[in-house]
């Protein structure tokens, strides 16, 4: 799988279904929004039978889609491209920055759509480096520039996203990050990218866990781990989210429905915040599919407000005449809705009654 980034020569890929023209008149290429369920998207134009794609990445506007195709052996790749006009999708070819014998992939966007970086092997990186493009008035690009060291380190460097405020996130084989993490930030200062911090530091992240995805606001990350305890099999995503203190949760599964027993990565989720977009791989078959993005409040309420445990209290109750009211008390905050069972003492239900506190 790519997330150990490689440094070995190019092959030529075929384009199958370049000369395709993707009618259309409305987002993301006219087709059904899916729901929980992921789906391939757009098979038969996006994703092809005969061909493996990979890393999906929508422009802000949603008018430009990027995608990577790569070979079985992952040592040849380039950045293909289709965009809307006037209702229209054109017919997909390759970008403009990987026209070239060089592994390009991994596009992305600043928020804004005014920069789109990508990973490539092009002079003069030692193997993968970060490369970036601005986005020109007309929806060009300027010629890439290669980041400067401490981004790019002469080891293997990409996945690249970036945020609100430009803080820069991806992976890099460049050793010594906390725990063993590969994942690594450098935040903008004064225009440049001077100083990087491994992930380590502040989540609970390690080997074999790459492909950062993080939200624009940095309220959430999905990344890809083989590695990690209580996965599905082969590379799964996973989710973590920013508590109230700014700290971190540990990392999730993000469950059943999005990873498999054969491979996920390649997150990426859309800037209107609708639908999660990965690759899935499963022996020759390796596609991009689609979801929902309701995946990831539902983690983020069972993450950051989670079901509080149950307790047992003995209560012994003395015959009373006067008052046969039995008073029960509980932290309505905590037990919103409470589940009350009255047992006797061997144990033996004698009433189950539950109870609802409305906000």
């Amino acid at each position: 799988m790519k997330s150990v980034l490689c440094t070995v020569a190019f092959l030529t890929i075929l384009n199958a279904g370049l000369s395709r023209t993707i009618c259309s008149d409305s987002s993301y290429l006219g087709q059904p929004a899916p729901g929980n369920i992921p789906q391939k998207f757009a098979p038969g134009i996006i994703s092809l039978d005969n061909r493996r794609e990979t890393y999906p990445t929508f422009s802000p506007d949603g008018k430009e889609l990027f995608f990577s195709v790569v070979n079985a052996a992952w040592t040849s790749g380039k950045i293909l491209h289709t965009r809307e006009v006037n209702g229209t999708w054109t017919a997909v070819d390759t970008a403009c920055f990987s026209v070239n014998n060089y592994i390009n992939w991994e596009s992305s966007f600043s928020p804004d759509g005014n920069r789109q970086f990508f990973t490539s092997t092009r002079p003069p990186s030692s193997g993968t480096d970060i490369w970036l493009a601005d986005r020109t008035p007309d929806s060009t690009r300027t010629t890439p520039v290669h980041l400067d060291s401490p981004v790019n380190s002469g080891a293997a460097d990409g996945s690249a996203c970036v945020t609100n405020n430009g803080t820069l996130y991806f992976k890099s084989l460049r050793g010594g990050g906390t725990g063993g993490s590969i994942l690594y930030r450098s935040k903008l200062a004064g225009g440049v990218y001077s100083q990087v911090e491994s992930l380590g530091n502040i989540i609970q992240t390690g080997p074999g866990e790459s492909e950062p995805y993080m939200a624009p606001d940095e309220r959430y990350m999905i990344f890809t781990s083989e590695t990690r305890a209580g996965g599905h099999g082969g590379w799964d995503l996973w989710i973590c989210f920013m508590k109230p203190d700014s700290s971190w949760t540990d990392p999730v599964n993000m469950g059943a429905d999005i990873n498999t027993m054969g491979e996920e990565y390649g997150p990426r989720v859309t800037t209107d915040g609708k639908y999660l977009f990965f690759t899935r791989e499963n022996g020759t078959s390796m596609d991009i599919y689609w979801a929902s993005a309701f995946i990831i409040d539902s983690l983020k309420n069972s993450v950051l407000s989670p079901v509080p445990p149950a307790f047992k209290h003995n209560i012994q109750i003395r015959p009373n005449p006067a008052n046969p009211r039995v008073n029960i008390l509980f932290d309505a905050s905590t037990y919103k809705n409470t589940l009350l069972e009255l047992t006797d003492m061997e144990g033996k239900l004698i009433r189950s009654d539950t109870c609802h506190i409305k906000k």
